[in-house]
């Protein structure tokens, strides 16, 4: 089979990096290699240590090449932090004959306004996604050609993302010998993996949790009307268990196996024993306990995610509540304390749209919802669909659609931006993020401590803490004068009234 016929896609998370290799059939994709390895130097979904993550790329995409039987020469990846935003902007244009209604090259016109809108410094519009259409600011409507109007206006919003760790996701394919083929955002990418045409329709919050990052994505008469990337996951539940005493190799077992994100579901007589370096070290652990510091931190996220809902301005709308995804959807009793915090329907997903009947198995997780719903896009785009390619300068540049436009432009979500270009007509005026009410704190630190009264006090973890050692004087002027040219230095220094303060 001819490589083209491959479409191939890496999730880049901060605790795994999956690696997927899929074909087209007449039914759906088929899944030919799934690969996850464990990788660090990854935080909040920014590359920190190209090393470590090289390492890892590298060996997910030779032992998924292996398995297929073929090398791997370009694939999409996803990208997901607080780098990625989202951002709305209105315009309009006047109906050219407004005697015959709106026409197909109005609705052009709007778009090439929207699409020439300029990104702010050091970021990139990577999807547009139409709102809605107004005729004369008064009637709305899902297709405006053939409407009476004189004024056609529409709102838009904007994906935007930093273009550092969009470049480092390039030079850490580069590694394993792989040409980035796109780039999509993953808040765009999962839910074509997971939810119903009911729920796109009707509305729905997709909630993906992962180890760094918490991307959220609200649906709304079948568009996208909000996305957002909170930068906290499970890694900052792992860290609070590791203030328990409990050895960092057993912690993601032991809230797996053993964890609640409901306190109250816990016996509170229960134990479990950890196992030390030596038996004196061994120590039981109350399970209650350990679901009240998961159940703290857990509802922390469930706050960010409701702050983020009420901020899309649809939190009201949304019939079919929340689908959480991702590898921390897992968690027992997660989906629970959701529909306590939030008050709306919640159900747990893993990917089932796209793929053939055979391939569903191998995915049946929600920690492959992402990487399935890369490969569901690369499809897409593969069709003569455009996506985002970064040049040889590291500037992220899009490849331009060769299709005619359809009859009525209204573009897909994943339709990104064509290239910029100086306006004529069109606002040049950068795009302006929307108000944040409160800063999320990184994963890496905890928000909010357990009560006291709910959980043991326990002994801090075995953690070296590095100590910061002030520089001694070493100036090449103090060693030219010995040290008596030295203490003259000292002292002229510290007389002279306008020296700063040491």
């Amino acid at each position: 089979m001819e490589r083209k016929s491959y479409i191939t896609a890496v999730d880049l998370g901060s605790t795994n990096v999956v690696v997927a290799v899929a074909v087209k059939q007449e039914e759906g994709l088929e899944l030919k290699a799934l690969v996850s390895k464990p990788v660090q130097g990854v935080r909040a979904g920014q590359i920190d240590n190209i090393e470590q993550v090289g390492q890892a790329v590298v060996a997910a995409f030779a032992e998924a090449g292996a398995e297929v039987g073929i090398r791997i020469t370009e694939a999409y990846a996803g990208i997901s932090g607080e780098f990625v935003r989202c951002a709305r902007r209105s315009d309009y244009v006047f109906v050219a004959n407004p005697q015959n209604g709106v026409s197909e090259q109005d609705v052009k016109s709007l778009f090439d306004r929207m699409r020439n809108l300029q990104a702010p410094e050091k970021e990139v519009i990577m999807e547009y996604i139409p709102q809605n259409y107004l005729v004369d600011d008064s009637q709305e409507v899902s297709n405006p050609i053939g409407s009476f109007g004189r004024k056609l206006s529409s709102t838009f919003n904007y994906v935007l993302c930093g273009t550092t760790p969009m470049e480092r996701i390039e030079m850490a394919l580069k590694r394993a010998g792989v040409e980035l083929a796109g780039i999509l955002p993953n808040t765009l990418a999962v839910p074509e993996a997971v939810l119903t045409p009911d729920e796109k329709e009707e509305g729905v919050a997709v909630i993906d949790i992962g180890g760094g990052v918490t991307d959220v994505t609200v649906y709304y008469r079948n568009v996208v009307r909000y996305v957002a990337s909170i930068p906290m996951g499970s890694a900052a539940i792992n860290h609070d268990i590791r203030t328990m005493g409990v050895p960092e190799r057993f912690v993601e077992s032991l809230k797996q196996k053993y964890g609640s994100a409901v306190a109250e579901r816990v016996s509170e007589a229960k134990l479990i024993s950890i196992t030390g370096r030596t038996a004196r070290e061994s120590r039981d652990i109350l399970l209650r306990n350990l679901a009240t510091v998961i159940e703290s931190r857990a509802m922390d996220i469930v706050d960010f995610v409701k702050d983020e809902l009420k901020i899309s301005g649809y939190e009201n709308k949304l019939a079919y509540g929340l689908v959480l995804t991702g590898g921390s959807a897992n968690l027992k009793d997660l989906d629970e304390l959701f529909r306590i915090g939030t008050g709306l329907d919640v159900r747990v997903a893993q990917p089932e749209n796209g793929l053939v009947e055979t391939s569903l198995e191998r995915v049946a997780d929600p920690s492959y919802a992402t990487v399935v719903g890369l490969l569901l896009q690369g499809a897409e785009r593969s069709k003569g669909g455009t996506a985002y390619v970064l040049s040889p300068r590291s500037q992220t540049t899009p490849v331009t659609p060769t299709p005619a436009r359809p009859a009525v432009p209204q573009p897909p979500v994943s339709t990104p931006v064509a290239p910029r270009q100086s306006p004529v007509s069109a606002p040049t005026t950068p795009v302006v993020p929307p108000p944040i009410e409160k800063p999320y704190v990184p994963a890496v630190e905890p928000v909010q401590q357990p009560a006291k009264s709910s959980v043991d006090e326990q002994p801090a973890s075995n953690v070296d803490e590095k100590t910061q050692v002030e520089p001694q004087p070493n100036t090449t002027e103090e060693k030219k004068g010995g040290f008596w040219g030295w203490i003259k230095t000292l002292t002229e220094n510290f007389e002279s009234p306008g020296d700063e303060e040491i």
